[in-house]
């Protein structure tokens, strides 16, 4: 470990990545450009040897595990990442994506000259994901960094407020702080954007830096698909009831029941894997907007906000 603190933390959030997370610590070993950074690979009750996967490194990188067992969240690993760091900016990927050659330099410059800022930067999909799994997304084609600007205008998310993706953006560690970090009560999807909501509320801009490359791992099965397209929407409706007085988009009972009725036929019949890939899709958001809309809109079995303070208490008292 550098005697000098750097001014640069990279948090990476880890459960059970060991097959994942020796490419990701090489893609960071290999940055192009960028000042010396530290890298947390955050430990949240791997069962693995996703913690003999990053010590490996740790003659190559600035390197430190942090435990962050308790809560099984991501969101809970980011806190305790955050409160171990030694940067005054943080950087946040994922274990089982890739960043690329120049994504350091590109997603914390803004940042080093000041700005007090979420910089967010790209997610591309065509490295490691196939034209059926692509299709069942409707996402297009990856642009080329090359020709894209330094700097884009944030678009708005669900009718509301520009978001960042949870494992592709940067933000001064004193400002993450300050907003107690992430929520872990978000049931694994729309906490990214409650931080990002949050901060902007309080007076934090999103900037996009398109050149700040990761390139993502969609599920490739459709269980899994299914699943996560459950868990993720469910999680919206969550996001709504905190944030139903903005101009946030609302649930529909009837959409969802529509689209439900459509695809359930599909699961009797025999399909391409292309077609079982997006009916997967579909039903998947679609059931989970529906448990939301039970669990949160009709039952109010809303879950409290937790806060940075409380999730790093209860590991210091481990």
């Amino acid at each position: 470990m550098s005697e000098t603190p750097p001014r640069l933390s990279v948090i990476i959030p880890a459960h059970n990545a060991a097959n994942v997370l020796g490419e990701q610590l090489e893609s960071l070993r290999a940055q192009e450009g960028a000042e010396h950074f530290e890298v947390l690979v955050c430990d949240n009750n791997s069962s693995d040897g996703t913690r003999a996967v990053a010590n490996a490194h740790a003659g190559a990188l600035d390197l430190r595990v942090v435990d962050a067992a308790g809560p099984s969240s991501a969101s809970h690993a980011r806190n305790c990442g955050a409160a171990a760091a030694r940067g005054s900016v943080l950087l946040f990927c994922d274990a089982d994506d890739l960043v690329d050659a120049h994504w350091v330099r590109e997603l914390s410059a803004p940042l080093l000259a000041g700005a007090d800022v979420i910089s967010a930067g790209a997610l591309h999909h065509e490295r490691f994901n196939d034209t059926d799994v692509l299709a069942a997304y409707s996402i297009a084609p990856d642009p080329d960094p090359a020709s894209t600007p330094e700097f884009l205008t944030p678009e708005g998310y669900a009718g509301y407020l520009p978001t960042a993706p949870g494992g592709n953006f940067a933000i001064r560690r004193d400002r993450y702080l300050a907003l107690d970090g992430m929520d872990p009560s978000y049931p694994g999807g729309a906490e990214e954007t409650d931080f990002a909501w949050r901060a902007q509320l309080s007076g934090t801009e999103v900037v996009t830096r398109p050149r700040a490359v990761v390139h993502y791992r969609l599920k490739h099965a459709p269980r899994a698909l299914f699943r996560q397209q459950r868990i993720q929407h469910y999680a919206r409706i969550l996001l709504w009831t905190r944030y139903r007085s903005s101009s946030m988009t609302g649930p529909s009972l009837k959409y969802s029941l529509i689209q439900i009725a459509r695809q359930v036929p599909n699961l009797l019949r025999q399909q391409s894997r292309a077609d079982r890939l997006r009916t997967a899709q579909i039903l998947g958001g679609n059931v989970g907007a529906l448990q939301g809309i039970l669990a949160f809109r009709i039952l109010h079995r809303n879950p409290a906000p937790q806060s940075i303070t409380v999730t790093t208490s209860e590991v210091s008292a481990r």
